[in-house]
């Protein structure tokens, strides 16, 4: 899922630019006192608007304050910490750990192995944090992998399996909010593995990688309205949250910079049209 929850800065003023880079490093802050420096290889923009969220919808107390980091030695950054902070350090890890995870058994790749390793006991203890996050992640990223081996051309059940996990993720509590956020969940993962896909597609096409596009006999470049229709099931999922607090900072997440990485690589809507 990493570059797709990313915010179009473009539609930011300097005050919502400012908070954006302070939640990021505060889930920086998080990996660090919680787990340990090779636990920040999970460390994105993606799970900020996790952060953002939960945080929007609960409310936690935030903490702030300022440090200096590994990456900027010279000059203090201010952080903003909450509980919710601290939970999307838990789902950043077991993300990252299923990612290299997946690296390894496509590709062998001896990097990817080595992050495992350095990764086994942070994912260990994310795994007794967030139990009911790491569950569906692995059940669901199972699932997944088994279509990818059946060369499945199934891919709406392939975009519901990565689905299904940031539902599962999203509904961080069991409570009232718990049915719209997996709804919100569903919806945002399948647009997010469609656009994956999509984007991987010519890559995959090289390198006879599985592809769910390819399996179905489907040109991305020709599938925006159904991807579309999608993000559109996202955005109303996300607009039934009562939501306040960063409200505009997520709305140019779902509504403009998702789309970036898609528009990359195949244009925006009228120039596909012109094409």
């Amino acid at each position: 899922m990493y570059g797709y929850l990313v915010a179009d800065e473009s539609a930011l003023d300097e005050a919502e630019k400012a908070r954006y880079q302070q939640l990021y490093c505060g889930l920086c802050h998080a990996l660090g006192t919680r787990y340990d420096l090779p636990s920040k290889i999970g460390l994105s923009y993606d799970m900020v608007f996790l952060v953002m969220l939960l945080g929007s919808l609960y409310e936690p107390a935030e903490d702030t304050g300022s440090e200096r980091c590994a990456v900027h030695p010279m000059k203090e950054h201010a952080y903003c910490v909450s509980s919710s902070t601290d939970y999307a350090a838990d789902v950043s890890v077991a993300l990252a750990y299923h990612k290299l995870l997946d690296n390894w058994v496509d590709d062998r790749s001896i990097s990817a192995r080595a992050g495992m390793a350095a990764l086994k006991r942070s994912y260990e203890t994310a795994r007794l944090r967030a139990p009911h996050a790491c569950s569906a992640i692995e059940r669901e990223l199972a699932r997944l992998g088994e279509l990818e081996r059946a060369d499945s051309d199934r891919i709406d059940e392939a975009a519901a399996c990565f689905g299904r996990a940031l539902g599962e993720i999203f509904a961080w509590r069991d409570d009232f909010w718990a049915p719209q956020l997996r709804t919100f969940g569903l919806h945002l993962g399948g647009l997010i593995y469609l656009m994956d896909a999509a984007c991987d597609y010519e890559h995959d096409s090289k390198q006879a990688s599985y592809n769910p596009f390819i399996a179905s006999g489907i040109d991305p470049a020709h599938a925006r309205d159904a991807i579309a229709n999608v993000a559109g099931a996202a955005v109303d999922a996300f607009e039934r949250l009562p939501l306040e607090r960063d409200l505009h900072l997520m709305r140019s997440v779902v509504y403009a910079g998702i789309w970036t990485p898609y528009n990359r690589c195949y244009g925006t809507e009228t120039e596909s049209d012109d094409a």
